[in-house]
């Protein structure tokens, strides 16, 4: 399947770096992640990732991918 940079360094994650890409993307965007949501962004991130990863593995390709916007 051909999709972007982003959405590719995104699948690519194991679940061990989910945690530094949430921080980035965080910090990226001028957000702080309070502690007590933290563990749970960072699960719920984990999770996105293994079905994003799931349905580009089942999805047919298209004449035009759309841009990952995490």
């Amino acid at each position: 399947m051909a999709a972007d940079p982003a959405f590719e360094a995104f699948l690519a994650l194991s679940d061990d770096a989910v945690a530094a890409y949430a921080d980035a993307r965080a910090a990226a965007l001028g957000l702080a992640l309070p502690y007590a949501c933290r563990p749970g962004v960072i699960e719920n991130l984990a999770l996105l990732r293994r079905q994003a990863a799931t349905f580009a593995d089942s999805a047919e390709a298209s004449a035009a991918p759309e841009a990952f916007e995490p």
